[in-house]
């Protein structure tokens, strides 16, 4: 649970609400998209649900018995898309011959215990129809839904990066999130990583956090590293929405971090194309 007692918004804001903290906040989400249409490489979708937002697309062709690279997206659970993402596929492709890049419902649609069922669902959709294990890549609340299926899905799962996670859930619900999506403290009880990872190792789990993410973000990830045996890795000259450049970028820090896993988890190099 969060050690600071103040549950003033306007604090915890200070913490959360980038569209606020980050002068072109907008910018960034616009010029994702346009990264990711400049995307050429060809996906295949598979559905996990009857909702359009329940799906997971592929590219590549994974073989059984591979580690396949899958990533999530952010969005505090309520916003953003898995097709804005796109622009990540090549690097996490390149690295595994194959990625996935999932998609989920959102509040306040839906409940976060659905969001994480959706997640799951996708998750054991790829394991399932490649017979696969998988490496799950997450972003802001992505990086909360890879640790947390890391945690459920353990013997299917080599590895995770958390980036710019969120792994105690608390303080939350006294953020913008309670006004915006009505975020409860009941919404937020038994979801957040530094509880249900208690008595498990995550020493396969990376949490990386930009250097100039906001203090909460940095205790969040020492906290359940320490608290877990994961590894902090700290992103240089990066905020929280240009932390994905070092994932985007193949000889970024977060893409060597994916690679390191991949190949400790006797995944061989993708071959040049």
């Amino acid at each position: 649970m969060s050690t600071k007692p103040d549950t003033d918004l306007s604090y915890w804001n200070s913490q959360f609400q980038f569209t606020r903290l980050l002068p072109h906040f907008a910018d960034h989400v616009a010029r994702m998209g346009e990264r990711s249409a400049d995307v050429t490489l060809p996906f295949e979708r598979i559905d996990h649900g009857d909702d359009p937002r329940q799906f997971v697309q592929v590219t590549g062709s994974p073989a059984p018995g591979t580690v396949l690279p899958v990533f999530i997206h952010g969005g505090y659970w309520r916003a953003l898309e898995a097709e804005r993402h796109r622009f990540l596929m090549p690097t996490l492709a390149g690295i595994a011959g194959a990625a996935a890049n999932l998609e989920y419902r959102l509040l306040p649609h839906v409940t976060l215990a659905e969001i994480i069922a959706d997640t799951l669902a996708g998750l054991n959709a790829l394991i399932e129809r490649y017979e696969v294990r998988l490496l799950i890549v997450g972003h802001s609340a992505g990086g909360h839904l890879a640790v947390t299926a890391a945690q459920a899905l353990v013997d299917n799962v080599v590895g995770a990066v958390g980036i710019s996670g969120l792994y105690d859930l608390t303080p939350l619900q006294w953020s913008f999130l309670r006004e915006e999506v009505g975020l409860t403290a009941g919404d937020l009880v038994g979801h957040s990583p530094q509880e249900n990872w208690q008595g498990h190792d995550a020493g396969h789990i990376v949490v990386a956090v930009g250097a100039e993410e906001t203090p909460e973000f940095h205790r969040q990830a020492q906290m359940f590293a320490s608290s877990h045996g994961a590894r902090v890795l700290t992103v240089d000259g990066a905020h929280h929405m240009n932390v994905l450049d070092a994932l985007a970028q193949p000889d970024g820090v977060l893409a060597r971090a994916v690679a390191e896993i991949y190949r400790g988890a006797g995944g061989s190099p993708a071959p040049h194309r």
